[in-house]
């Protein structure tokens, strides 16, 4: 608020009611925390499955389906899969730590020092 206030950017204080999240199980306080976010990059597979049914080398049967296909694929976007760790799938990421002290340990929530692959040794 200080800062705001030196440079003239602050614009007051007001009330703000905020629903506080309660979990239905254990009437607990659901308390936000800000993980890394994981993406797949649908937009080149998509591609891929649109210009296979319009070449033939793939058939929707029946072709009715075709519609919905390309309507589906053609506006698809990034898929974020970082909700489905929470059920246990398994992505390939990996956290990378060093055992020398004269290099940064890296903190695993801040996105930095990930690499991905299909293997550890990859």
């Amino acid at each position: 608020v200080d800062a705001l206030k030196e440079k003239g950017l602050f614009r007051g204080v007001k009330d703000h009611q905020m629903v506080v999240p309660i979990c239905s199980r254990s009437k607990d306080i659901v308390e936000l925390l800000i993980k890394p976010q994981w993406y797949v990059d649908c937009v080149e597979m998509a591609k891929k499955a649109v210009d296979a049914v319009r070449s033939g080398e793939l058939e929707l049967v029946p072709s009715a389906h075709e519609r919905t296909w390309y309507a589906w694929l053609e506006s698809c976007r990034d898929w974020c899969i970082s909700r489905q760790l929470w059920w246990g799938h398994r992505i390939p990421a990996y956290h990378v730590t060093f055992t020398d002290p004269s290099l940064p340990k890296g903190d695993p929530d801040d996105g930095k020092f990930w690499v991905s692959g299909q293997t550890e040794e990859e």
